[in-house]
């Protein structure tokens, strides 16, 4: 494609005067081949103007770069194009040079602060059971024709995104169920793409380091809804306080779903237990049952939201019943391993104050249901370098409805991680059931060590993630794997 005729169709108000072929896009000057066009984004932590002549020197054809740069006498002039907005321009000419790839997929974009992996997951599922060759992108990676990419960020950059798309596209992918994150929205990484369903799951604080507040971390996730075309679908929570809200200015058609409010999908009749949950969706007068191997409320949303949109697509009760009864657990969202000692311990990604607390609150649930009498037992901790509004509130949660609870390290990265924890118990009020072991290893051990017959061992915060990151050096770390080693410390039952 024309470098012109990029300019033409982005609508980029630049004369260009000795027109090239454009060969590829990038913001990362490291990978600038022969005829790319480099986007020099002001970025966070780099200035991408610093790496304009490294650009240059690997033979980038045009720099797309801030009108507020000044930029040096160069010793190779390409076409140096000044925009107001360098991410809403990249945006724009990624989806041109490859050719909208959105447009050809039945696009269904999941945005919400809990919930996202695994209703993205319980689409994918569904989409296949009904015979639709369905992508994924998202926390856990891109998914697509049995290819699996390892995710870097959860909605990646517009060009990553446009070329995950094109490729989909080549392979046969009819559908994509993807990720839409509050700082993607913000950043325009999913500007220009053509979604058909937009799914909210809640909205709790979290990302209030990005988000200067709660209302701006709203109105982010608002602006998702606000540019859904006419005939789309908007599938929104009921019981959320956002949920209502969020949807006030959509030109979509509303969907709404439930456990409590009156909705247009409403869970009824259902039990929850170690094994699973089973439970009732009405809509319209009609009763659907269902029965799934995830558990716990939270996924009785995440479950409802699922299967509210694939009725919206008009897919059949079978096909949505057999991919919920066969969907197994998203790789760390609760998952469950027995021990020795009829403990269970649950890995779970939690790691808002609010998840933390539908995941203790579930734990609680499970243990009632199964009349075991064990105990609720809480490890955790909170990431460095992000939301430390979110500190003292975890550890309120967690002392006010657990048991037990071992306070650790999640991932420190630059700050000292018992600086951390002392802003974690900085919001327990009067409770004593607790204790603090900086060593993420040796509290998952002590948690183990604890544990007796009926009880539920809460790992949270790291779920799928395999690594710990301290001072910028990510060392191998999976929780999985530590209660693997640690599983058959203690063999005693509960009763003896």
């Amino acid at each position: 494609m024309l470098l012109s005729e990029i300019v033409l169709k982005a609508d980029i108000r630049y004369e260009i005067t000795d027109d090239v072929e454009v060969k590829g896009l990038s913001y990362d000057s490291r990978k600038i081949e022969e005829g790319f066009v480099f986007f020099a984004i002001p970025g966070f932590k780099e200035d991408g103007s610093k790496y304009i002549q490294a650009a240059i020197n690997k033979k980038a054809i045009a720099i797309i770069c801030d009108k507020r740069v000044s930029i040096p006498e160069l010793k190779i002039q390409p076409a140096i194009i000044p925009v107001s907005d360098v991410r809403l321009v990249m945006a724009k000419v990624a989806c041109i040079f490859f050719n909208n790839p959105s447009n050809y997929l039945k696009l269904a974009g999941v945005t919400g602060t809990n919930g996202k992996t695994t209703i993205t997951f319980i689409l994918k599922s569904i989409f296949e059971s009904a015979g639709i060759k369905t992508g994924l992108i998202g926390t856990l990676g891109y998914q697509y024709n049995n290819i699996l990419s390892k995710a870097m960020l959860t909605t990646p950059e517009s060009i990553e995104l446009n070329s995950i798309m094109s490729d989909m596209r080549t392979f046969g992918v009819n559908a994509c169920a993807m990720e839409v994150s509050s700082v993607a929205l913000d950043l325009d990484r999913v500007t220009g793409l053509d979604f058909d369903i937009g799914i909210f799951s809640n909205l709790t604080p979290e990302h209030l380091d990005f988000h200067n507040s709660m209302n701006d971390y709203f109105l982010s996730k608002k602006k998702f809804f606000d540019e859904l075309k006419p005939d789309a679908v908007a599938v929104s929570n009921a019981d959320d306080e956002f949920g209502e809200a969020i949807l006030e200015d959509t030109k979509a058609g509303k969907v709404t779903y439930s456990l409590l409010k009156n909705s247009d999908y409403k869970v009824t009749n259902y039990s929850l237990s170690l094994d699973g949950s089973e439970f009732t969706i009405e809509h319209h007068g009609e009763k659907y049952f269902f029965v799934s191997n995830l558990t716990g409320k939270f996924n009785l949303y995440n479950l409802a939201a699922g299967i509210a949109t694939s009725f919206e697509m008009k897919i059949d009760y079978k096909s949505i019943k057999s991919a919920i009864e066969t969907l197994a657990p998203v790789d760390g969202r609760f998952n469950l391993i027995k021990l020795p000692n009829d403990a269970y311990t649950v890995i779970d990604y939690s790691h808002t104050s609010d998840s933390l607390k539908n995941a203790i609150e579930s734990a609680i649930n499970l243990i009632n249901e199964s009349d075991s009498g064990g105990r609720v037992i809480t490890i955790f901790g909170c990431g460095g370098n992000r939301d430390r509004l979110k500190r003292p509130v975890m550890g309120k949660y967690a002392t006010e409805l657990s048991d037990y609870v071992i306070i650790t390290s999640d991932n420190p990265r630059f700050e000292n991680p018992d600086s951390i924890i002392d802003e974690i118990v900085a919001g327990i009020e009067n409770k004593t059931n607790f204790e603090r072991i900086t060593d993420r290893e040796l509290a998952i051990k002590r948690g183990i060590e604890l544990s007796k017959s009926g009880d539920l061992i809460l790992i949270c915060g790291k779920g799928h993630e395999t690594y710990q990151e301290v001072k910028g050096i990510r060392s191998h770390f999976d929780d999985k794997e530590i209660v693997s080693k640690y599983m058959n410390l203690t063999v005693e039952k509960r009763d003896e």
